[in-house]
């Protein structure tokens, strides 16, 4: 597993290149209260149990900056030669953004000058989320390519609908990764008030939209259709295209409800022939740690896991 000593671990991304994998992940010192000063650290694994730990890659700004204070999730894509992160900054705040930056190496990153990328457009996403928590959701930025555009899918809410029915992905995307276009979200089933750290997957030639949730998140549809609230974990929806729409068949997370831990803000790597679930599990009596990884197994209900031996 990975493990910063001294410091708290937070959400983490990866990009994985021959047979070297990448973890992104969010830090601050354990002195300090976790959400409130994240900056980005970098790891190396050849096998995602151990991990060479490569320093911090991407600070927070000045407390006046537009990415000041608190960084938090994003995600990393190769396009046009060169690795790009989005990140998001002031994830609860008004001033709520994503940001670009770039790297040559995937271990020195620099920020885009046209920062910020990214704001949520009142056409279609609310200014200050209406649901159980009272933030401007915008966050947790997702990038996928296509020939034409890199896309960014975020944590977002719709201004339109039921109010605990409202959480959605929100879409943005540019040609040249400078100009963005924010477009209507996603067309996925509204079972989450809150679709966190979202990502678009294929697994087993089907399609899976990727998100966590806590049970205070849950909505009306999700308990009359399931007849139980979410459990905080990790949860998937099966989709027709990369674009949705996307359909909760099973209420099931990810990780069996069975399992003591459920890491969460999981995300999906495919290596080695696999795909394997790994995600943040928070100790206040022990250390922060992004957990071993355990094997996906895709089906037409959604994902499942299976532990590793």
């Amino acid at each position: 597993m990975l493990i910063h000593p001294g410091k708290h671990i937070g959400d983490s991304w990866y990009y994985v290149e021959a047979d070297l994998v990448h973890c992104f992940y969010l830090t601050c010192p354990e002195d300090v209260e976790r959400h409130t000063a994240w900056d980005v650290a970098h790891a190396t694994s050849r096998d995602l149990r151990r991990w060479d730990l490569q320093g911090v890659v991407l600070e927070r700004g000045h407390d006046a900056d537009w990415d000041g204070r608190c960084l938090a999730t994003g995600s990393v894509v190769r396009v046009g030669g060169r690795y790009v992160m989005a990140y998001t900054a002031r994830w609860n705040e008004p001033g709520v953004a994503t940001g670009l930056a770039f790297s040559n190496d995937l271990y020195q990153w620099a920020k885009s000058p046209q920062n910020p990328a990214t704001r949520p457009d009142g056409r279609f996403y609310e200014a200050t989320g209406s649901g159980t928590r009272h933030w401007t959701h915008w966050r947790d930025p997702f990038l996928m390519g296509s020939d034409e555009f890199t896309y960014q899918l975020m944590c977002a809410r719709r201004n339109d609908g039921p109010i605990d029915e409202r959480g959605t992905v929100g879409v943005a995307r540019s040609r040249d990764l400078t100009t963005w276009e924010v477009l209507p979200p996603l067309e996925i089933d509204p079972v989450a008030q809150e679709f966190e750290c979202p990502q678009i997957r294929i697994v087993g030639g089907r399609w899976y939209l990727v998100f966590s949730a806590f049970e205070d998140l849950t909505t009306g549809l999700y308990r009359k259709r399931f007849g139980r609230p979410l459990r905080a974990g990790t949860y998937a929806l099966v989709g027709s295209s990369p674009f949705g729409p996307f359909e909760m068949r099973s209420g099931d997370p990810i990780v069996a409800t069975v399992e003591p831990n459920q890491p969460y803000a999981s995300q999906l790597v495919a290596f080695g022939g696999g795909t394997y679930l790994l995600g943040t599990v928070w100790s206040d009596s022990e250390h922060d740690c992004v957990c071993d990884p355990i094997l996906v197994v895709a089906g037409e209900e959604g994902l499942g896991t299976q532990p590793l031996r």
